[in-house]
């Protein structure tokens, strides 16, 4: 008599399909989550997941009886391929929105046959007020501001519509309609008839005194805004920030897009997240404070440049020289004041630091240069990482440094540092010329460099 066993099909497959409906559906209800960052950091899940499924065939297939399910199955590596690919789609779409507000990720399919059409309206100006706040609310559509060239408000608006003709269009642009309104401290500028669903585009350009308190917001759009005296508060829902030659402070809010932001006599604050992140010339502080994917650049910073996210927490003062960080590297130079940062998986170059550094990283190389003799003290604490350090020959410290499962590799030879070696740790401490700040090193999984530069 001949047995027949039938073979199990493996629960991953099952998993792999609540785990593409599970990303989908995030997506859809939260789209401000990168899904591609959060991949790349929780891609490993999906091994653990994959041997969870294995542990679970090896143990119950014998008692649903049938033979085991193959370790690899050609249906699994095709919904693996699946997973990647709904997730690399994702990614593109989330990155096309954030550099590109008006981007359809359906591609203009619903509205194949409407052509857009294009009316101006200018509104009747406005004496301004003394110190006035000016607030303006867009729904969809460009704010550009910049000061006038009298105590008027003036504002055009562009306001673009599809239609299948240009009367079509035209009866969709004369439903919204732009008004300035008086309010207790200045003015109101909004295009009433406007929602957020609304498929009328209503551009403003707008010309006021320049000492006014702007408030700008926009759930589509970019805001552009240049020359003023007075305090700046923007926010941009999908759009890029380009805001510049501004004597106040600014406050900036971003979600999806890029921000530019030069030339500030005040403080600068800039939340959410997007892109592309630039910040120079500022008199003031600089704060950013959200997951810029970036890169994140900074230079010519008077006062202290802070950035914290939820992989990086990065202060430092006075930075004259220039910052740029991406999602796997940092580079810093020029700094007159103090350094402190905690991050993981970024290569970290210092070159020119001349306060105090206090630095925390996970997975990644560090290197350190300095190009006078150190003042203050050094501590520098990696994790399955690299550190390279170059000193001038002239310096005068003390280092205690450590190397857990590494190497420590000493250009300062016949002097007074010591090095030991126990187990798989090397260590070596001393002080050269007459001492002086403390430099303390410790890494696990790495080499510890320190050159001598003459």
């Amino acid at each position: 008599m001949a047995y027949y066993y039938y073979r199990r099909r493996s629960v991953f497959g099952g998993l792999v399909i609540l785990l593409i409906g599970a990303v989908l559906l995030l997506h859809n209800f939260h789209p401000e989550i990168g899904i591609g960052p959060v991949f790349e950091k929780y891609w490993p899940l999906l091994l653990i997941l994959w041997g969870f499924a294995l542990l679970v065939d090896y143990l119950f297939a014998p008692r649903l009886g049938g033979a085991r399910a193959p370790v690899v199955a050609g249906s699994e590596v095709a919904l693996i391929v699946v997973l990647l690919l709904v997730i690399a789609a994702i990614a593109g779409i989330d990155w096309a929105r954030r550099h590109n507000s008006d981007f359809d990720w359906n591609w203009g399919l619903d509205n194949m046959f409407e052509h857009p059409y294009d009316t101006v309206e200018t509104v009747p100006d406005v004496a301004g007020k003394p110190n006035e706040t000016v607030s303006i609310l867009v729904q969809r559509g460009d704010i550009a501001v910049r000061p006038g060239p009298d105590s008027q408000i003036h504002v055009v608006a562009n306001k673009r519509a599809e239609g299948s003709d240009q009367a079509e269009a035209l009866r969709k642009t004369v439903a919204v309609h732009v008004k300035i309104t008086p309010t207790g401290d200045g003015y109101q500028i909004q295009p009433e008839g406007q929602t957020d669903a609304s498929d009328v585009q209503t551009d403003l350009d707008i010309s006021l005194p320049a000492q006014s308190a702007i408030t700008a917001h926009t759930a589509h759009g970019d805001i552009k805004l240049a020359g003023t005296n007075g305090p700046v508060t923007v926010t941009s829902q999908s759009g890029d920030l380009d805001l510049h030659d501004i004597t106040g402070d600014v406050a900036a809010t971003l979600t999806h897009g890029d921000a530019h932001i030069d030339t500030v006599k005040g403080n600068v604050r800039l939340d959410g997240q997007g892109g592309e992140v630039d910040v120079y010339d500022v008199t003031g502080d600089a704060t950013l404070q959200g997951d810029f994917y970036g890169p994140i650049r900074a230079h010519d910073i008077q006062k202290t440049t802070r950035y914290t996210s939820s992989r990086t927490n990065l202060a430092l003062g006075q930075l004259s020289g220039e910052m740029e960080m991406d999602s796997g590297d940092l580079t810093v130079s020029d700094v007159a004041g103090s350094f402190t940062l905690t991050t993981e998986n970024k290569d970290v170059t210092l070159d020119n630091i001349s306060g105090r550094i206090d630095l925390t990283d996970k997975h990644g190389d560090i290197s350190l240069h300095f190009a006078q003799a150190p003042r203050d003290d050094v501590r520098i604490a990696d994790d399955s990482g690299n550190i390279d350090i170059t000193i001038p020959a002239h310096a005068s410290f003390t280092i205690s440094a450590i190397s857990r499962n590494g190497d420590i590799e000493n250009g300062f030879e016949a002097s007074g540092l010591k090095s030991s070696t126990s187990g798989e740790t090397t260590v070596l401490n001393g002080s050269y010329g007459n001492g002086g700040p403390h430099i303390t090193l410790s890494t696990t999984y790495g080499t510890i460099s320190i050159h001598r530069a003459e």
